[in-house]
């Protein structure tokens, strides 16, 4: 009897330390928790739009300060460096192009006189100079090339029995093949870059390019000093087929169900003139810090969580890039604040990884995935944020494919949050849509994926464009994500459960 006695007090004491040890968690989870304020994360997003970083574009000096500041940020949290020779930073070349001025789109209207009517479009609804043109003039017949592929092992070249030398060639994005989800769409992945299709367009001997990309900043595209390039929106897209019986959406619905091209002259003639200056001597940076676990074992276990710090620079206006991607980024550094002041230690270790270069070619995160700071294996997850601050529920795409790694983020928004949620699960190592985001590349190469983001947005959306500043993000949504990555990521990184590995393996 008296060791029965001994055996229910010792199980007594036990649940009670348990629930001290749960309410001592429950107390410094709350405290970081109730820190993360929309007042301090607004500070960062309103620096990180300022003048002095001119819309952080890749390869400039103004994105390189604007690398040294969040680094500085983080080493004012206390959170160790992790990129080369023992600093934040990742290093690579990247030559860049200055767009000096708008330059400018006409359309020229000869009459039966002789005379030429002249249609000056307007900037940036109408037009948008090329962000990586060749600089210079050109006047020229405009020659429609549906997508700008030429891909002989499907059967597919858009320039097939068209002569573009010296002209203008218009051409739409991305690929006839249009479901992701397919695996067919694996082989037509690699004709779906700008830079491809610019390439593709030289090759072809053509002067001038008109991309169909709703007149919006693009430094995504090769550069070729012999090419000259501007984005065009619906009106002077309109204004190409007027008279043809036909229209870009009727020929792309055609070529979508034949996989045959409909290229042809439209007998339009247009001028383009870019003003750029190119810099070859540009170079970037990913920004990376870590909280290193204190587990023996599991800290060489590691969380990457990331997003890019780039955006697309300055063309005319400044681009701020304020939704895409300082929303992002502060995200990551509101939790990465309470993560490195948090009183609770972490036993798996958290890499934050800022890239440079998503918008010019997905360059950071395919630099980080060839030379990580944690082998592969070693990555519980990588965990993407872009476009992150404009609506009132929550995303974690990707998600459903780990349940497990799903299930942080549930019960942290279900026990803390109470926003509503979406989940959406594709198949690991598959695209999740258009190849140009960095979880894809994270994807790709094996690593288990998983991105945040926000729905039911409210706020007008300036992708790419003038407009894309502080304003235009809901700070509040923002405050909301940062808290649930910080409960999340702690529980994540201190889930150490022994009869059953907690997360999938490879």
């Amino acid at each position: 009897m008296k060791k029965i006695k001994i055996l229910f007090s010792i199980l007594i004491l036990s649940a009670s330390w348990n629930a001290l040890a749960q309410d001592d968690f429950e107390s410094k989870l709350l405290k970081q928790f109730h820190n993360i304020k929309s007042e301090e994360m607004m500070t960062w997003l309103v620096k990180l739009c300022s003048p002095e970083y001119n819309g952080r574009l890749t390869g400039t000096a103004e994105y390189i300060a604007c690398a040294e500041w969040v680094a500085g940020k983080l080493k004012e949290w206390g959170i160790r460096p992790a990129g080369d020779n023992g600093d934040y930073f990742q290093w690579f070349n990247f030559p860049y192009t200055s767009v000096n001025d708008i330059g400018s789109l006409t359309l020229n209207l000869p009459q039966a006189d002789g005379s030429i009517i002249r249609k000056n479009y307007s900037y940036p609804d109408e037009y948008y100079p090329g962000m990586n043109s060749g600089n210079g003039e050109v006047t020229a017949e405009v020659v429609f090339v549906g997508y700008g592929v030429t891909a002989p092992e499907l059967n597919y070249d858009d320039y097939n029995g068209i002569d573009v030398k010296g002209k203008i060639v218009l051409m739409n994005r991305d690929v006839p093949y249009n479901d992701p989800r397919n695996p067919e769409y694996k082989k037509w992945v690699g004709y779906c870059y700008h830079q491809y299709k610019l390439q593709n367009a030289v090759k072809h001997g053509a002067a001038g390019m008109l991309y169909i990309d709703g007149a919006m900043a693009n430094p995504n595209i090769s550069y070729d000093p012999s090419i000259v390039v501007c984005g065009i929106g619906p009106q002077p897209l309109a204004d190409i087929f007027a008279g043809l019986k036909t229209t870009n959406q009727d020929i792309l619905k055609k070529i979508m169900k034949t996989f045959k091209p409909e290229s042809f002259n439209t007998g339009k003639r247009f001028t383009i003139i870019a003003n750029t200056s190119r810099h070859p001597e540009g170079k970037a940076c990913n920004v990376i810090g870590m909280i290193e676990g204190s587990d023996p074992d599991l800290k060489k276990e590691v969380i990457i969580i990331g997003g890019h710090l780039d955006a697309v620079g300055k063309a005319g206006k400044t681009v701020n890039g304020a939704l895409d991607n300082a929303s992002g980024v502060v995200d990551i550094m509101g939790a990465a604040k309470a993560l490195a002041q948090s009183a609770i230690t972490l036993k798996r270790s958290v890499i934050f990884l800022f890239t440079g270069g998503e918008e010019v070619g997905l360059l950071g995160s395919k630099l980080y995935t060839e030379k990580p700071f944690y082998s592969k294996d070693k990555t519980i997850t990588f965990i993407n944020l872009d476009m992150v601050g404009n609506g009132t529920g929550l995303a974690v795409n990707a998600g459903s494919t780990y349940k497990d790694l799903l299930n942080y983020f549930t019960e942290a928004n279900t026990k803390y949050i109470h926003r509503p949620m979406h989940t959406s699960a594709p198949v690991p190592g598959e695209y999740y849509g258009r190849p140009r985001s960095d979880d894809v590349v994270f994807s790709t190469a094996g690593y288990r994926t998983m991105s945040i983001g926000t729905t039911d947005g409210y706020k007008k959306v300036f992708y790419h464009l003038p407009g894309d500043d502080p304003d235009a993000v809901t700070i509040d949504i923002m405050e909301d994500v940062a808290k649930m990555i910080y409960v999340a990521l702690t529980n994540m990184a201190n889930d150490s459960r022994e009869q059953s590995r907690p997360f999938p393996t490879f």
